[in-house]
């Protein structure tokens, strides 16, 4: 079933709040979206702004693929840390360098993200040199040999050189081969007016080089001078191990879901044909999954197990509400993504499966449309009142995202003009590792 775009847009823009405990996901699900004013409201309130989902993603991480430049700022103001990395080694620059945001990448660069980090052997100038965003990757390429004269300027306690190199945009926390910052040569020289000055710039002072030592042993590597830089950084409150962000917490494992997932499914009431049918497919689908979980490993994809506490979550949101069609909607949404996950193990050889790498193309008739968000839903949230999309971190076309096994409601959005196109639904599974998917843009926007 396709919706008209109305109903999208207000999907995309009336994400209702959370209670207080969820506040540092609420702070995540507008930044995805491009909501400025509910992050506005939401920091305002207290809400982390290094709070972290599932991937090790932050509100800057999403704001920063986004292109959202206001958002950004803010964010950065707020305290948000320019070079946090993900899970996978992703930071904001890279989001924003891979998608061409150069306003966002010197906002990055000016609040000391490291330019010369990379993830899978990539840097973010390789990133957008790959992407084709020949403007950006100048930028950074520029920043990255402001950055390697830092790292020499700072080496050898040249202050005049580093407040020259701070000002011209050379990013604070670049690294040298070994991971050693800036900040770490001027602690080491006992330097308390570039350390000053390289903090006021972005400075991270709890970044560690490749052995695992940050700023207070690099400062102590001077015996003379480091018991004054470590009073120093104290005094700024700078501790030697900070607090870092925690992922949201892992969901229980697959066979723990599947056995609660039966439980709830028993609860539902029969109250007409076409649930009792539905809950009949999806009761078969949960029998045969707990067959063949029993031998798959404990320690399950973190993936699978969100995925799977979705459906479940889903499940119980329309029990609570209590609204027949509801029900039957999320009933027979439930039956198919069961089919779907069976059918991807059986023909994976009994095993779990693994996700499949989906790769989107956004078209326009024949002729492909780039620099579009691509969100996806689970469709057995498509009934629920508060049902949040997640979207793919780079823009189309093409981009690509691993998504779990299942039935997905995909559409497209404009950055730019927050535009959305008609949402379609997907199967992903079928024992394959890849697809490849056309989503249309509307037929008034070109790129």
């Amino acid at each position: 079933m396709l919706l008209s775009a109305i109903s999208l847009a207000l999907l995309l823009t009336q994400v209702p709040a959370r209670t207080p405990a969820a506040a540092s996901l609420d702070l995540i699900e507008p930044a995805k979206l491009g909501q400025l004013a509910r992050v506005k409201e939401l920091i305002a309130a207290g809400a982390p702004v290094d709070a972290v989902d599932r991937r090790g993603f932050t509100p800057l991480m999403w704001a920063a693929a986004g292109g959202q430049i206001e958002m950004v700022r803010l964010l950065l103001e707020a305290g948000a840390a320019a070079d946090r990395r993900a899970s996978d080694g992703t930071s904001a620059l890279m989001l924003a360098s891979a998608n061409g945001f150069a306003d966002v990448v010197r906002a990055l660069i000016a609040r000391g993200a490291n330019v010369a980090a990379a993830r899978g052997g990539a840097t973010a100038q390789q990133l957008a040199a790959a992407r084709g965003h020949a403007a950006t990757a100048a930028l950074l390429a520029q920043a990255e040999g402001l950055g390697v004269r830092l790292l020499q300027a700072s080496n050898e306690g040249h202050d005049a050189a580093v407040r020259q190199l701070l000002a011209l945009g050379a990013p604070a926390n670049v690294t040298d081969e070994r991971g050693a910052t800036p900040l770490m040569f001027a602690a080491r020289n006992g330097d308390l007016g570039i350390v000053q000055f390289l903090l006021s710039r972005g400075a991270d002072p709890q970044l560690r080089d490749a052995q695992g030592q940050g700023v207070f042993e690099w400062a102590e590597r001077s015996p003379e001078t480091g018991r004054h830089v470590i009073v120093f950084l104290t005094d700024r409150g700078v501790a030697r191990t900070a607090a870092r962000a925690q992922a949201a917490n892992t969901s229980p494992p697959v066979a723990a879901t599947l056995q609660a997932l039966e439980t709830t499914l028993a609860r539902v009431p029969p109250a007409s044909n076409e649930i009792r049918q539905a809950q009949r497919r999806a009761g078969a689908a949960l029998a045969q999954l707990r067959m063949l979980a029993s031998n798959w490993p404990a320690e399950s994809p973190e993936d699978y197990r969100v995925n799977l506490a979705t459906d479940k979550s889903a499940l119980e949101a329309a029990l609570r509400a209590g609204d027949a069609g509801s029900i039957a909607a999320t009933v027979q949404a439930l039956a198919e993504d069961l089919e779907i996950k069976l059918e991807h193990c059986t023909r994976s050889g009994g095993k779990l499966g693994g996700a499949v790498t989906v790769r989107v193309r956004t078209l326009q008739g024949s002729d492909e449309i780039k620099s579009w968000q691509v969100f996806y839903m689970p469709k057995v949230l498509e009934a629920a009142e508060n049902a949040s999309p997640d979207l793919f971190p780079q823009l189309s076309s093409p981009t690509e995202e691993a998504l779990v096994p299942g039935r997905y409601v995909m559409w497209v959005r404009d950055p730019s003009t927050s535009k959305v196109g008609e949402r379609t639904v997907v199967k992903v599974g079928e024992g394959k590792k890849e697809l490849i998917l056309e989503l249309p843009v509307p037929a008034d926007t070109r790129r």
